[in-house]
């Protein structure tokens, strides 16, 4: 690794009536090396922190996540924490995943000196198991996961993210936008990425995506002849997250998991799906550097 350097993945779990979501993540900085791993539930942020052991696994061709006893793959995860504020124990199988058709960032990926690389790894997949975090039971059968990941140094100074799996219009949605710096300029960029009964649509910057809003209320996206909306209808604050900033995991960031946002996608006159969701993963986060 780096000097200053973080990656991480984001598995994302969705029951009949439970949500979580589980952040393998390590990084760097002048301060030293750390593994971790967060926890998100609907109401509560738990944290558990390791010193760094090359036995970690961050492995993103072949999906593989390992952070002391926990570990993830395409079949599944397994987590065993006990903290003096949390347990979670459990493991939840995975079915097969659904991958986009080419790497997120297209011919971003070779830029070098990037702030941040995102990756997806799977936009859907059925889950069955379950987690049991302090006492309460978190039934995912016959649920849908979701999962991504992130490389660099930091996260954008400003971004929109949300994601939503929708099982009534079967429509998946990964909708990024940032302020990103590269050398001496910035410049508003995205990745948005949708798949509708097995087909996929990209939204993004290097194929001609332009960011038309980008604040904590929503999302427009225009390329071409078509237009991708994510609006947020609720005033729900996030819950705390530690985030990089230069390897060190210093700033916080808000996430919401049960965020109620409307989705929108016309090509032309042609409305794809236009449906509002109750439980859309959400984060809107405007950083002053000093």
């Amino acid at each position: 690794m780096h000097m200053k350097y973080f990656e991480g993945f984001y598995i994302k779990l969705v029951g009949k009536k439970d949500i979580l979501a589980i952040i393998f993540g390590r990084n760097k900085c002048l301060e030293g090396s750390s593994s971790f791993i967060q926890i998100v539930t609907e109401d509560k942020p738990y944290a558990a922190n390791y010193p760094f052991h090359a036995e970690d696994l961050f492995e993103r061709k072949h999906f593989k996540t390992r952070v002391n006893k926990n570990f993830a793959d395409e079949n599944g995860l397994l987590l065993d924490i006990e903290t003096p504020d949390f347990v979670i124990k459990g493991s939840v199988n995975f079915g097969k995943f659904s991958k986009i058709k080419y790497d997120a960032m297209g011919p971003l990926k070779f830029w070098p000196k990037m702030e941040c690389k995102h990756c997806i790894v799977s936009m859907e997949h059925s889950l069955e198991g379950q987690l049991t975090l302090n006492d309460k039971i978190y039934n995912f059968d016959g649920g849908i996961g979701y999962i991504e990941g992130d490389r660099g140094r930091s996260f954008p100074q400003k971004y929109f993210w949300s994601q939503c799996n929708d099982e009534i219009n079967k429509v998946s949605v990964s909708a990024s936008a940032a302020v990103i710096p590269y050398m001496a300029v910035k410049f508003t960029g995205t990745i948005c990425i949708v798949h509708i009964k097995g087909k996929e649509y990209r939204f993004a910057s290097y194929l001609g995506a332009r960011v038309k809003r980008i604040d904590d209320k929503g999302l427009i996206i225009k390329q071409g002849k078509k237009l991708l909306q994510a609006n947020v209808l609720d005033d729900k604050k996030g819950l705390p997250l530690n985030a990089p900033q230069n390897g060190k995991m210093s700033r916080i960031i808000h996430e919401s998991l049960n965020r109620r946002i409307h989705y929108k996608l016309t090509i032309n006159d042609s409305i794809l799906f236009d449906f509002i969701s109750n439980k859309a993963a959400y984060e809107f986060s405007e950083h002053l550097v000093v």
